[in-house]
């Protein structure tokens, strides 16, 4: 279920709610993960490792190509850690943290493949 957002959305870059696969990796680890959502200069995701701010990450985010959903077109690109919030933790399990990544370094190339995927995909 998608929520609506009331009154109209004021960032210059639109950005969508979707679940998809992000590999984010620095010199000390690498993770798997997925969007919350995303835009051309960003990421919104949850990491199950606590990643301080303004670290650099390597970053390859897996798009669903437009003809065939078990195909995907790959972006690559360098992003910074901006924000971090501790959202969960149980004496039975890790926390979990949402992670902001700007995306700091990216191709013109590789923004123009997510301008084009958020364009088909929002509302």
């Amino acid at each position: 279920m998608k929520l609506k957002h009331i009154g109209a959305e004021h960032r210059k870059h639109p950005r969508i709610n979707e679940r998809l696969q992000f590999k984010l990796k620095t010199n000390h680890f690498d993770i798997v993960t997925e969007t919350i959502n995303l835009s051309c200069i960003g990421a919104y995701c949850q990491a199950n490792k606590y990643i301080p701010l303004m670290t650099v990450l390597d970053i390859v985010l897996a798009l669903p190509h437009v003809d065939e959903e078990d195909e995907f077109e790959y972006v690559k690109c360098n992003g910074l850690v901006v924000r971090v919030e501790k959202v969960s933790f149980d004496a039975n399990t890790r926390s979990a943290y949402n992670i902001a990544i700007f995306f700091s370094e990216i191709e013109d190339s590789e923004k123009q493949k997510i301008e084009s995927f958020v364009e088909r995909y929002k509302d």
